[in-house]
């Protein structure tokens, strides 16, 4: 027999292999005894989002439809099996009151090959659970306050260049937001004066752009698949997730913030002065009236090592996490606006009232702002920048129904289609910020998380949205556009939420304003 003839066997037979497996695998719910969407081989529960011929948020809506009825149903990503959680309660079972069995995400880390995933979105166990401790004292409410000015700069800037395109033409502004909350993220977490609002050109823009390119398929959304679906394998093939250049850029950016204020000693009211601070004495120092309910010290945890290159990681992942996400939900929240004069004007008034009566949006100003809330709520619940949850399973657990699920088992909470459910929120797709004049049932509100994994920048990002938007209640008003089309098709090819063939307002500056 040729060598040729044993190589076809040994190929054959590891596809027969492969192909027994998977089978078996795609059995996985049936033998628990779980309802779940069958899959098809190889691809999954959904075939049309793992091919990116729709959002991943629109896929995991079919099965979360065809799961109708059950608190908890499975399905596959691919050959890996999800248990979809549907139902408040569970939901708030993993996310809170059980939280002890599904505090860590399916993503596996290294830190040698990828040293910029040593961040809290990624980390896991104790870990996770001693970084948050350090970092949650960050992002107090005193210490937003401190930070505030530099956000507001940022503001200030944001108007000018809107000023130059409220000429009643069709408009998307999705650049100009974009540049905007690069402005914030490079000064609150590099403490650089990034300047894309005047410079468009500027290094910090075209890194985030690289990152978050929506015009094609590039190496950001193939690894996100890949470290989603098969985290295991690209942790041993080693493969790098991010582009060296846009490494490069960070590590260097980061570190050379960090040298130059260690040997001048400059103080500066942003996020590398905190962690230096963490760094240097273990702690962020906080006053006793800015502790707040969130922020409490646990010791029981493992200790590791405070160093520069985990302090990189962190100032990578504010800005990841906070500039795509911040700039869509304005554009979105723009948008709606413009095709609802109403509430707009609702917005504006109580905008126009907060100003009288503190003559400036001051920090405290921007809490009376309640119905602008209500409408960055109402945002995000029908446009959350991220349409899942994920969390894995750290101990054997059983819901309520009898379900089980074993150590290791990866869980997905579908915000995006709970946010959208006609049972919690009638007329889903009518946008109505009046929803939010009282809390809506607890586990069906998600675009931050909740529990004690929630995104820890919730309130940066709130306030972030609310100093831009206040401003540009006061001196402009948005109008819809003919260029757009309804219902707002998704982009398939980025895990953001974000439309795909953009979103157009007409901006005219209001009478008085110069």
């Amino acid at each position: 027999m040729s060598w040729l003839m044993y190589i076809a066997i040994a190929a054959f037979s590891l596809l027969a292999l492969a192909y027994y497996k998977i089978k078996k695998m795609f059995r996985y719910y049936k033998d628990m005894n779980i309802p779940y969407v069958e899959p098809k081989f190889p691809l999954g529960s959904d075939p049309e989002g793992v091919l990116f011929r729709i959002h991943i948020g629109d896929s995991w809506d079919k099965i979360y439809k065809r799961l109708e009825g059950k608190p908890v149903g499975g399905f596959f990503q691919t050959v890996l099996p999800f248990l979809m959680i549907r139902d408040p309660e569970y939901v708030n079972q993993v996310l809170i009151s059980s939280f002890e069995h599904f505090f860590d995400r399916n993503f596996l880390v290294d830190e040698e090959v990828n040293p910029l995933e040593a961040h809290l979105f990624l980390l896991r166990g104790n870990r996770w659970r001693y970084l948050r401790n350090k970092l949650s004292p960050i992002f107090s409410g005193g210490k937003l306050r401190w930070m505030f000015e530099e956000m507001e700069k940022c503001g200030d800037i944001f108007v000018e260049c809107i000023d130059k395109l409220a000429d009643g033409k069709d408009r998307d502004v999705l650049e100009e937001l974009a540049r905007y909350a690069t402005d914030v993220i490079g000064s609150c977490a590099f403490g650089l004066e990034s300047n894309c609002l005047t410079n468009p050109t500027s290094q910090l823009r075209r890194m985030g752009k690289e990152l978050f390119d929506q015009t094609k398929f590039n190496w950001t959304q193939i690894s996100f698949l890949l470290r989603f679906s098969v985290p295991r394998l690209l942790l041993w093939l080693k493969v790098r997730s991010l582009p060296s250049e846009i490494e490069n850029f960070f590590c260097s950016t980061v570190s050379s913030v960090l040298e130059h204020r260690r040997k001048t000693g400059l103080k500066r009211r942003d996020f590398v002065h905190l962690l230096l601070q963490l760094k240097e004495k273990g702690v962020v120092e906080i006053d006793t009236n800015e502790i707040d309910q969130d922020v409490q010290e646990n010791n029981d945890v493992e200790k590791f090592e405070i160093t520069d290159r985990l302090l990189m990681a962190q100032s990578f992942v504010f800005f990841v996490a906070g500039f795509e996400t911040t700039s869509r939900t304005l554009h979105f929240l723009i948008y709606q606006l413009a095709q609802h004069p109403e509430i707009q004007e609702r917005a504006r008034q109580e905008v126009l009232r907060v100003k009288e009566k503190h003559n400036q949006f001051s920090y405290d100003a921007l809490k009376e702002l309640t119905f602008l809330d209500n409408c960055i709520s109402e945002t995000l619940r029908m446009y959350p920048p991220v349409v899942m949850l994920n969390r894995e399973c750290t101990k054997d657990f059983t819901f309520l129904d009898g379900s089980s699920i074993k150590k290791g088992e990866q869980i997905v909470i579908p915000i995006y289609s709970i946010q959208r459910d006609p049972k919690y929120f009638p007329e889903p797709m009518k946008y109505n910020p009046d929803r939010f004049a009282s809390d809506p049932q607890r586990g069906t509100y998600l675009p931050f998380g909740d529990g004690p994994r929630i995104c820890i920048g919730k309130r940066f990002a709130l306030v972030e949205i609310k100093i831009v938007m206040a401003r540009l209640l006061e001196r402009y008003s948005f109008e819809p556009s003919s260029l757009n089309k309804e219902p707002i098709e998704l982009n398939p090819w980025t895990n953001i939420l974000c439309p795909k063939n953009g979103l157009y307002v007409k901006i005219q500056k209001l009478n008085g304003c110069k």
